[in-house]
């Protein structure tokens, strides 16, 4: 009798959801009652792209039964894990820094754009009704996901 193993997640695809999360908040960004869940999606798009960039170009790995990608590149060897926005959007420039990411960081804002007090972006926010909703907010965060889109392309 073999012992049972634990599965191992299948190989990651987080640039293709990143693509299909922001053409589905380019959707709903017509429908001017659905600013909070198209934000969100957005949002989902921008983390999405960032994983995929920590994945592919800065070594990060994924082989845990639960799939969140993590990287053992801190000092002390402890594993970093790779979550939500906006904490993974500086993780990303963190690694990035001093490596082959000068092409990607040319490319994404210096500043968070889903940390700031006025776009300030949670996974939590799933839960909200989107009826405050600060103008503009929705268009900078589709702006920023196609920014870390493209900036994945070049990268490659």
């Amino acid at each position: 009798m073999t012992a049972p193993t634990t599965p191992t997640p299948p190989p990651h695809t987080f640039l293709k959801a990143g693509h299909d999360h922001y053409k589905a908040a380019l959707r709903l960004s017509q429908d001017d009652a659905l600013p909070g869940p198209s934000d969100h999606l957005a949002g989902l798009a921008a983390e999405c792209v960032v994983k995929a960039m920590l994945m592919d170009f800065f070594g990060a790995k994924q082989d845990t039964p639960d799939g969140k990608p993590y990287s053992q590149q801190s000092p002390n060897d402890k594993r970093v894990r790779y979550e939500h926005m906006p904490k993974v959007w500086d993780q990303l420039r963190l690694i990035a820094s001093g490596h082959r990411g000068n092409l990607i960081l040319q490319q994404i804002p210096n500043v968070n754009p889903f940390s700031t007090p006025s776009d300030e972006w949670d996974v939590f926010h799933r839960y909200r009704d989107g009826d405050t909703f600060p103008s503009g907010r929705l268009a900078r965060h589709l702006a920023t996901a196609l920014a870390l889109i493209n900036a994945y392309e070049s990268a490659r």
